[in-house]
């Protein structure tokens, strides 16, 4: 095995291991008893909140910032293509044909995403004011990903550089904001099963048991 692939091995194995970690502690300030009666259905809440709730209509801050929503929709699934890139090429293994095309085009316009957002959080006083160090450092770091995989694809002989940022990134990912594509699920998951349960999520209360 390279000595890069064992990096970014260990750098995994660092990832999962700290993010569970997290996520037992956040678990162990316990569940708030609800003593209520249920109004509504925390199952219907869950698969609204996965589902219809991520809609961009859903949200009035999404509605009114579409382009942002966009970029940033083709950010993530620029990055996830990176990532799955990169655990095939740490089993061996070298994709072909339209699986590679397809994760080209979207490493590609995802790279091009993040650094439109980041610009726009550089360019933007109010976006630039409410913005800490790890946020451009995230950024930086997840868009690196995404454009080195992209690259990486057409030349072997980057693989080294991009192995090394990825395993950068994932040392990184339980410090900063990226954690955040772990506990989102977590999050919206409790969203969804509280919300449906009083009955009150979607508006109407279509969740009614």
């Amino acid at each position: 095995m390279l000595p890069s692939h064992l990096a970014v091995l260990l750098a995994l194995a660092w990832a999962i291991l700290a993010l569970g970690l997290m996520h037992r502690k956040a678990k162990a300030f316990g569940k708030a008893s609800a003593f209520a009666k249920p109004a509504g259905n925390p199952s219907g809440g869950v698969r609204y909140a996965f589902t219809k709730g991520m809609a961009p209509w859903a949200k009035e801050s999404v509605m009114l910032n579409l382009p942002s929503y966009g970029a940033g929709m083709v950010f993530h699934a620029g990055v996830i293509s990176a990532l799955g890139l990169l655990l095939m090429a740490l089993g061996g293994l070298r994709p072909g044909g339209l699986v590679l095309t397809l994760a080209r085009l979207l490493t590609l316009a995802g790279s091009f995403a993040g650094a439109a957002l980041l610009g726009k959080r550089l360019v933007n006083r109010e976006l630039r004011g409410l913005s800490c160090p790890d946020d451009f450092v995230s950024n930086l770091l997840s868009t690196a990903f995404a454009l080195l995989a992209f690259a990486a694809s057409f030349s072997p002989a980057l693989d080294g550089l991009w192995l090394a940022e990825a395993t950068l990134l994932l040392v990184y990912a339980p410090l900063g904001k990226i954690r955040h594509c772990f506990f989102f699920f977590t999050t919206r998951y409790h969203f969804g099963a509280f919300f449906g349960r009083r009955g009150t999520f979607p508006p109407g209360g279509s969740f009614h048991a």
